[in-house]
This record gives C-alpha cells, structure tokens and sequence, in this order.
C-alpha cells in the first residue's frame, strides 16, 4: 500500500506544475501587450507635450513680435515726430538718416543722404564740427546748425561707434532760448533792471579791481553812495510820489553831472553808488569830489521837485587809503558818512573823514569867492623881470596874476588856479591877464620904461575857444600895441593833444606875430616832431632840472642837452627859477643867455619895476663876477 500513495502523491504534484507554466506563459503574454501600451501612451504624451510646447513658445515668439512691432512703431513714430534733431552717421561721418525735424531745417543741399551735415564749431566758424572730432568714445557739446535761416545753437550729443557697421547716432536739441534766458538771467546779475545801471555784483567787482589797482599805484579814489529818503508829510498834503521812479529818473540823469570813466551802480532799493576812479582823484581830491557831491544834490533837487515829492538826498563819501585800503571797509566808511549827512539835515553829504570835509568845503568857498572876485576886480598883475646874460638888460616880463582875497589875504596862482581849471573861469581870467597887460604896456611905453615882450601863459581852453584871436586883436586895437609885444607860453599837453581849432589858433597867433613858448620843456613826452609841426620860438627849461643842478651832475648833463637840442632847432631858450650864482653861471656857460629867477628879482608889482630897471647892471655883473 505504500507505493500507491507514492504514485498518487505525484501525481498530485504534477497537475499544479503545468498550471504554473501556463500562468507564466499567459503573464508574459499580458507584459508583453502592457508594455506596447504603456510605449504607446508615452509616445502619446510626448508628441502631446512637444505640441504645447510648440504652441507656449510659438505664442512667446507671436508675443515678441508683437513687441519688435510695437517698438518699431513707436521709435519710427518718434524719428518722424520727435522735435528734436536726429541723425545716423556713416563711419566716414556722412548722413544716412535725418529725421524730419532736422530735414525741415536744412536746405535741399544737406538733406540729401551721403551728405555732410552742416554742423560749425562756432557760430562765426568755418570749420566743420564733425571734421576732425574723435568719435571713438562718442562726444557731447555745443555747436552752430547752419539751416535756411541761419545758425541756431544746438546742445550735441554722438554715440561711440555702434557694431557691428560702426555707425553713429546724433542728437541734437535746439538750445536758442536756454541761451537768450541764460543771457537775461546775466544781464539780470550785471545790471539792473529798473535803472538799467550796473548791478551790486559788478560794482563790487570793479571795486575790487580799483583797489587792486590803487594798492600798486598808490593813487586815490573815491566810495559815493547816494541815497533817497521821502519825507513824511500830512496825509492830506502828501502828493502822491513814487520812491523808485524818482530814483530811476535821478540814474538816467546821471550822466549829465558825473565825468566819464565814473562807475554808477545801484547799490540797494534806494540807493546809487558811485566810484570815482583813480584819474578823477589825483589833483585836489577834496575839491572834486566836493563840487561833485553838490553836483549831485542839486540834480536829485530838480528830479525830486519834476517827480511832485519831497526827497532827502544825502551823500556819504569815503576815499582809499585815507579811510581804508579794503573794498569792505571803504564801502562800510561811505555808509557811515550817510548817517551822518542825514542827522545834518535836508540834502547834505559827508565824508567819512572829517579833514577831507574841511578840505572840500573850503575849496567850495574858494570857488566862490572866486566868482565874485573877477567881477568885483580882485586880481593884479606881479612881473617878474628876465634878465639877458648877454647884454646886461632887463629883456621882458613874465605876468604873474595875484589875487588880493579880502578875507585869505593875498593868494599866489597855485592857491587857486585848479579851482578855475574846474570850473571853466580860466578863460575869464586869461583874458582879463591880457587886458591888464595891454594896459601897463600901454602906460610904460608912454613913461619910456618898456622893455621886450611880456610872457603869460595861455591854457588849451582860451585856444579852443573860436573868439579868442579875435577877442586879441580888438584888445591890441584898443590899446594901440602889436602882437610882437606879447609871449605866449604853451603847456605841452596844449601841443601834444591839439585838435584841429588848436592847431588853426597857433598859426594864426605866429603868423600875426605873437611869440610861443613851449613851458617846462623837458618835462614831458615833446618829441621832435611835435617841436618841428608847431610855430613855436623858444623853450623855457623846466625848474626841475634847475633846482640843484649844481651839486648833480646827471641834471648838468640834460640841461645842455636841452640846451643844443634847442639850438638845433633854431629856437631860444628861457631858464627860470635860478636861485643862485652858480645855476646862472652853468646855464650862461651852457649857452643859455635869457635868466629869471629869484637871484635877480621875485614877481613884483608894477610900481616896482623902475627901481629893478635902476639897478639892472649890478645884477648881471654880481652873477658874471
């Protein structure tokens, strides 16, 4: 019985082993169609993956092209629209685009393309700007658009060279009005809009200058500052009255009293400054800024009284280096010279220091005294004798005006001859001078004492003057002299800066026989060829070279020089100013023979004259011996 359960048993196993081999067999048959599935499925999704892609990056390409487009439109529409100036430039800087703003400027010759644009360096330039500029690292400035209608400034900028054609890109921007407003807003610094005068800023600048100035010369000027204060009236009188225009109407006027090379400035709101540089300031600089002060006040008066209200015009004055040698202080100086001209009262002015005041006031009382001195016949004539080496005689007379003051006593011509020179009474005096000759000639020649020429000296303003010869002639008529009678002595100035009524007034002196004397010679800048042109007969040697020439030899030296320079040219020579033996012996050495000076007699009154005449021998033999 064993053995069949044995056989039994295998059979058992057997029949689940063939169903395992037909399971494996059924389960690859299934893996086999799975995995076509699943190659299937994958190839599905990748070709669905690769048309949503396609489709995303078509859409980004649609987008961008629409953005290229968009771009496009909008830098084509600025090209065309844009007002400002648009170029492409070749690299050999020709033109291969111009926009339409820039081709409606130009003329049909430079919108061409391949062209050079007309671009200039300066506006009064020939050169090209584009010639010769280095475009590498670009470029950005100003230059001058030639259009059909002349040069326009432009504001220029040029690209470096864009790759890969290595073109550039300009632009420009038309830049006339930020120019003309850059212009007024100068203008607006350097000058005032309301008086059209100099600005605070550019009076301080050219303050600054004179004292720059005047610390290497060494010469004066002067701070004016010129205020306007209304007056507080009842409101019932009270005229209606505008500060500014009066102060505006005042600046026009200026120029009617203030002497050219004066510097006028509005200072502040309601005052003007004024400096009065250095050739105004060097001769009696009390005296004119003084007369100018009043000058001034008077002016501000009429402009006060046309404008229909009261006006307080006052004038501090400050003056370098008597005040101060900084810009700063001079100004500060001039103000507290105002405040002290307005606590004096109505329309004054003050200097800052009080001995210039003094000084300025006197000088103002001179000059008016001066007036009433010519009418009320204050004036006589001293005569100085000169004396001929030669022929031991008394030879001619040089008339000296002395001014008998009631209250100054009597005042020599360098007490006042400046004061005249200013105030245009020079030529009342020169000729009352002539008068007054005329009438002692024509008494001395009646008692036989009458001896050469009498010298006086004529200034350019008696020969600017188109009467004066004629003026001359009827004195000479009157008192039955000739014109041989008389010496005429030039300064050199009158020679060196003659205009044409000068130079007509000389001749027709010399050739009515007037004698001219050039004065001080050797002082000046005479050249040879001012002492050849003018109708001159002799030269005074300047006092300087006279003053102790004896104990310098240099001054010895010149003096004969001038002396044959003289000779050479055929004219006599005059020394005056000899104080001792010794200078009349080397002159009379020299070759000079006409002396005068106080060795021989000082400037006397007629009435003296007889008794210098009784004792002209001893004079001359005292010097020879």
């Amino acid at each position: 019985m064993p053995p069949l359960r044995w056989l039994s048993c295998t059979a058992c196993l057997s029949v689940p082993k063939a169903l395992a081999n037909q399971t494996i067999q059924d389960n690859i048959v299934l893996t086999a169609g799975s995995s076509a599935a699943i190659l299937t499925g994958v190839a599905l999704a990748l070709l669905l993956f690769g048309i949503v892609s396609l489709s995303i990056f078509n859409q980004k390409l649609r987008r961008q092209n629409r953005s290229l487009l968009s771009k496009n439109r909008l830098h084509n529409a600025f090209l065309q629209q844009s007002e400002d100036f648009i170029a492409i430039l070749a690299s050999d800087r020709s033109s291969r685009f111009i926009n339409p703003a820039l081709a409606a400027r130009l003329d049909s010759t430079t919108t061409a393309l391949n062209s050079d644009l007309p671009l200039y360096v300066k506006n009064d330039s020939a050169v090209l700007l584009l010639s010769d500029l280095d475009l590498s690292n670009g470029w950005h400035g100003e230059a001058w658009l030639q259009t059909n209608s002349g040069r326009i400034p432009l504001s220029v900028a040029i690209t470096a060279p864009l790759q890969p054609d290595a073109k550039h890109l300009l632009l420009g921007r038309d830049i006339s009005n930020l120019l003309q407003q850059q212009q007024q807003n100068n203008s607006n610094v350097l000058y005032d809009n309301a008086t059209g005068l100099y600005s605070p800023v550019l009076m301080t600048e050219y303050l600054h200058t004179l004292v720059q100035i005047s610390n290497t010369s060494h010469l004066p000027f002067a701070v004016m500052l010129v205020r306007l204060n209304k007056l507080l009236q009842p409101a019932a009188v009270a005229p209606v009255f505008d500060l500014q225009k009066a102060l505006v109407q005042l600046a026009n006027r200026m120029s009617d009293v203030v002497s050219q090379g004066c510097i006028v400035a509005r200072y502040s709101v309601d005052t003007l400054a004024i400096l009065v540089p250095q050739h105004l300031c060097q001769d009696n600089t009390e005296l004119q800024l003084n007369r100018l002060g009043h000058k001034i006040l008077k002016l501000a008066e009429l402009t006060a009284t046309a404008s229909g209200g009261p006006v307080q015009t006052t004038i501090g004055i400050s003056v370098f280096s008597t005040d101060s040698d900084s810009a700063t202080e001079l100004v500060l100086a001039a103000s507290a010279a105002l405040v002290e001209a307005a606590k004096a009262g109505h329309s004054r002015m003050a200097f800052a220091d009080a001995p210039f005041a003094h000084r300025g006031s006197e000088y103002q009382a001179l000059e008016s005294e001066l007036q009433k001195a010519i009418t009320q016949d204050e004036f006589e004539l001293y005569y100085q004798p000169r004396i001929s080496i030669g022929s031991n005689r008394v030879v001619g007379y040089e008339a000296l005006l002395r001014w008998h003051n009631p209250r100054r006593g009597i005042l020599l011509p360098q007490h006042f001859l400046a004061i005249t020179d200013e105030s245009g009474l020079t030529i009342q005096l020169e000729r009352l001078a002539f008068s007054k000759c005329c009438s002692q000639l024509q008494l001395w020649r009646k008692t036989d004492i009458n001896r050469g020429r009498m010298a006086l000296n004529i200034s350019a303003l008696s020969l600017q003057q188109s009467d004066f010869v004629s003026y001359l002639n009827e004195q000479l008529a009157a008192f039955a002299l000739t014109a041989d009678m008389f010496e005429f002595e030039l300064d050199e100035d009158t020679l060196l800066q003659a205009d044409e009524q000068v130079q007509a007034t000389l001749q027709q002196l010399a050739q009515l026989g007037f004698y001219l004397t050039l004065d001080n010679f050797g002082e000046g800048m005479s050249s040879l060829s001012v002492l050849r042109q003018q109708p001159l007969h002799s030269v005074k040697i300047a006092p300087a070279y006279i003053k102790e020439m004896e104990h310098n030899e240099q001054q010895r030296n010149i003096t004969a020089s001038l002396i044959r320079l003289a000779s050479y040219l055929h004219l006599d020579v005059v020394a005056s100013g000899i104080e001792n033996e010794m200078q009349a012996y080397l002159l009379h050495v020299m070759g000079c023979d006409i002396l005068q000076g106080h060795l021989f007699s000082k400037a006397i009154p007629a009435s003296d004259i007889p008794a210098v005449l009784a004792k002209e021998n001893r004079l001359v033999r005292k010097v020879l011996n």
